[in-house]
């Protein structure tokens, strides 16, 4: 059964237009066909169709379920890449990899200062329905790099992926199991050592994610990858 997204469907009973066009017109739901509704906050829903109007459906609740969650939570702040379509596909990607929280981050030698959320919200939405993921990633603004260091810097396990000397661990041997997670990954002219000097001062530590040279994109879908195997024991 596929999944349809709301964000508060125990006090609205009606689909946005966008996913009422598809259930009604691509899916041809007629009224007491049942539906499974996810609300990104970790419950799903299993309801029947009252009103199969393709731009408002309407629905009525039938059961609801709850899912525990996770034991660890991953946080990745990104710098946007130059061609949105990678970023949009580092979103997508990650969100079906359970991601919970991603930053963007301006950098000195970050190739794009603006960055349009809906697109990224809209592409996270797809990829937790597709994954079946009960939690929709949280998806923060654009902000300079100083101001997010300074936003985290109580924080702990927190690492950067910057190769500075060729002797940094890798990342998966500094992660600490069932515990949440940060990391930051630079543009592709990476992180400026002034950037790099202020990450070491405010406690972030730096980390390999291998040895090979990753695009932005592939850096950021690595970390979530690497973490989520040290914590599921692999």
């Amino acid at each position: 059964m596929n999944f349809y997204y709301h964000p508060n469907p125990e006090e609205n009973n009606t689909l946005s237009q966008e996913e009422s066009a598809h259930l009604i017109k691509v899916f041809r739901a007629k009224s007491g066909d049942e539906i499974a509704i996810m609300d990104g906050l970790g419950k799903s829903y299993l309801a029947k169709i009252m009103d199969p109007n393709p731009r408002k459906c309407t629905f009525e609740i039938i059961e609801t379920k709850t899912a525990d969650p996770k034991n660890y939570g991953v946080h990745i702040a990104i710098a946007p890449t130059k061609n949105i379509d990678r970023l949009e596909w580092f979103v997508e990607k990650s969100c079906e990899m359970g991601v919970n929280e991603i930053s963007l981050i301006q950098t000195q030698r970050s190739e794009r200062k603006k960055v349009k959320l809906d697109r990224l919200e809209k592409k996270a939405i797809s990829a937790m329905k597709q994954s079946k993921n009960l939690w929709k990633c949280k998806i923060n603004e654009l902000i300079k790099i100083d101001h997010f260091i300074e936003n985290h810097k109580n924080i702990e396990n927190k690492f950067v992926a910057y190769v500075e000397t060729g002797s940094e661990d890798l990342l998966q041997k500094k992660i600490k199991p069932n515990s949440n997670a940060l990391i930051l990954i630079g543009p592709e002219g990476d992180f400026t050592p002034a950037e790099v000097d202020h990450l070491k001062s405010s406690n972030f530590e730096l980390v390999s994610l291998g040895d090979h040279v990753l695009r932005t994109e592939t850096a950021g879908i690595a970390a979530v990858h690497t973490i989520n195997l040290v914590n599921q024991g692999l």
